[in-house]
């Protein structure tokens, strides 16, 4: 407001530009610019809370949009780094499978020659 209202004409009298100045700002942080009203100005324009309204409504969903856009990302890696260590899993047990049923063969094997080399 004071930057604003720092024009001063030269005979000291404050002018418009001050006095709208100061009625707008008073016009914005002000829910019912009383004082405007005293001192006969009406009304200078609506308070600007609608228009800070919307636009903190659309930065808001800006915000929802890209936010989405993250979470929609994030749940798609999510799901396919599950599908992979599922992948994973699979894979593993089929090797145990396997290294099991070698094991047992080997263990068989060994087990008849332990057999053999006792019987002797």
């Amino acid at each position: 407001m004071e930057n604003k209202a720092s024009h001063l004409i030269e005979d000291g009298q404050e002018s418009n530009s001050t006095i709208k100045a100061i009625a707008e700002v008073l016009a914005k942080h002000t829910k019912k610019p009383r004082f405007l009203q005293h001192v006969g100005i009406e009304h200078v324009h609506a308070r600007s809370s609608d228009s800070n309204c919307q636009a903190e409504s659309a930065a808001e969903k800006r915000g929802n949009v890209e936010l989405q856009v993250c979470v929609d990302t994030l749940t798609k890696q999510l799901k396919e780094s599950e599908e992979t260590r599922l992948r994973q899993d699979e894979e593993y047990m089929k090797r145990d499978e396997e290294n099991m049923k070698k094991q047992d063969a080997i263990d068989a094997k060994l087990d008849f020659l332990l057999s053999q080399l006792q019987a002797r």
